[in-house]
Parts: C-alpha cells; structure tokens; sequence
C-alpha cells in the first residue's frame, strides 16, 4: 500500500514586489496511516505554508507531494478539492464554524459535501461529538460556546470526514 502522504524536496516561494521570500526550502516528509506527527519551528519559518502544501491548499513552488501514490502536481484547481474532502480534515486556529449551523450540522457538513445521506451523517457526527464531550450541546449554536467548546466542534468536524 502507497504511503498516504509522501513529499520530497518542498519549496515555496512568494513574491513581494522585487522581493523573493523563500517560505520553504527542501523539505522531505513522509507520514504513514495512523501516525501522528508534530512540525515545530519557530513563528515565520514556513509550518502552516508546508501543512498548506500538504493539505492540498496550495501549490508547492518546486517538489512534488503524493496522496495515496498520486501525484497531486498535475491536478488541476477544480480536481484539488476532491482530494481534500477525500483524505483531509482541516482544524483552523479560528475554528472556521458556520454561524447559522448548529454544532451537530457544522460537523455533518463534512460527511454531506462527500454525498453522505443525512442520517448516517447525523449518526457519526452523533459518535464524534461524544467522543468530544459535547453530546448534549449538539443543538447549540456557535456563538453559545466557549472557544474550548469551539475548537472540539473543528476537531469532530475534522475527524469525521
């Protein structure tokens, strides 16, 4: 079996007007199913552009990045999203919950963007917020929890799908 992300000599370049600011620079990385990892470095030295380029969120500017063994530098802008829904669950230090959803829903959303029917959305989105502690605020909007409470709701959201 491929392993499910496997990147080699990563870089990522932005230009700001005359200036060419390198954010990474030959990275190699290779995370096998069920691993967990940590990147850690300091503010500035390119650990969300490299989480970025390995979720598929953007373009590497040199290297190459395989999801599964699929090189993902051919695929076009409209194919990327399809990987991410596929393999990816994304937790963002703003939470990125939808105001008007209810937590229940803003974890379902995941699992109906990928075409789930709505109960057997309903019912894992059930099992991750228990898993989460948070079962009996499934009915709650956003704006009636604690950051805490928020940033399980992003970890459900991205564990379910």
């Amino acid at each position: 079996m491929d392993i499910p992300i496997h990147a080699e000599n990563l870089r990522k370049v932005y230009i700001e007007g005359s200036v060419e600011v390198v954010a990474v620079e030959s990275a190699d990385i290779s995370v096998n199913k069920g691993e967990v990892i940590g990147i850690v470095g300091p503010s500035g030295s390119g650990k969300t552009t490299l989480l970025s380029m390995l979720g598929c969120i953007l373009k590497p500017t040199g290297g190459n990045i395989k999801i599964y063994g699929q090189d993902i530098a051919g695929l076009t802008e409209d194919e990327l999203p399809f990987i991410r829904r596929k393999y990816f669950g994304f937790i963002f230090q703003g939470f990125n919950l939808f105001s008007p959803l209810t937590v229940i829903e803003n974890v379902m959303i995941s699992l109906k963007l990928k075409g789930a029917p709505r109960k057997e959305a309903e019912e894992a989105a059930h099992v991750l917020l228990e898993k989460v502690g948070l079962e009996e605020r499934a009915f709650f909007l956003p704006r009636d929890l604690s950051g805490g409470q928020k940033q399980r709701v992003a970890i459900a959201r991205a564990l379910v799908g």
